[in-house]
């Protein structure tokens, strides 16, 4: 076997063994591609030798695999991190559940979680927004890295009367949607969203929806709004 096959095979044998065939399986001299699936096949066999021979390093490799992309560890390394490089804009650690930040750094906060390659959320999964008493409105996110296969959620809290948090939508263009219907539900004011406008209701609806004290209008350009707040209770 001359040495560029020899080569060429070797580089099949490693595309084969991350699962692409159709480099393997397209070869047209059939020889070729024999030998290729034999050199392949071997690998295979001698990958799992390995593995069987040293159980407990594999096993050690898995546990610290699952320690890292646990949302409890990663969480709180994601704060350590955010209290190293944005001090002070964390309202405490929570590490169980999700990460709850001051609203006044987000923009330059979830700049840094898309572009940060130690975390690299590149997916925003889901925005909303929860009126949980007291006078405070709470907007949520779901973040999740199609890199890492790890997610988090951040939550950040502001006072009813002054309900404004820095827009994401030119980070992650789905925010686009998702703000305008927590704005739309909620009264939630997102500065620097560029076409922040309500998408569920007409615009000039009066009232948000999902706070505790909306009171619905009895009427809408002289057409009564039904109530039947019974069904939903």
């Amino acid at each position: 076997m001359s040495t560029d096959q020899d080569k060429l095979i070797a580089e099949l044998v490693e595309k084969g063994l991350t699962g692409d065939m159709e480099s393997i399986n397209s070869i047209e001299d059939r020889v070729l591609r024999s030998k290729a699936k034999a050199a392949l096949a071997k690998a295979k066999r001698a990958a799992k030798s390995q593995e069987t021979a040293d159980p407990q390093k594999k096993k050690s490799e898995e546990k610290s695999s699952d320690d890292f992309s646990s949302s409890v560890n990663l969480n709180e390394r994601i704060e350590n991190m955010i209290n190293e490089k944005f001090p002070g804009s964390l309202v405490n650690k929570n590490t169980e559940t999700h990460i709850q930040l001051k609203p006044d750094q987000w923009f330059d906060i979830a700049t840094w979680l898309k572009s940060e390659s130690s975390l690299s959320f590149d997916s925003l999964q889901c925005q909303t927004g929860i009126d949980v008493g007291d006078n405070i409105l709470e907007a949520r996110y779901n973040f999740h890295s199609m890199k890492h296969k790890h997610y988090t959620e951040i939550r950040i809290a502001v006072p009813r009367q002054e309900a404004t948090i820095p827009s994401v939508e030119q980070i992650w263009r789905i925010a686009d949607w998702f703000e305008r219907e927590t704005y739309d539900m909620l009264g939630i004011e997102f500065s620097g969203h560029r076409d922040l406008r309500r998408i569920l209701l007409p615009d000039d609806w009066e009232g948000w929806p999902l706070r505790k004290d909306y009171q619905v209008q009895e009427t809408y350009h002289g057409i009564v709004v039904p109530k039947m707040k019974e069904g939903w209770e």
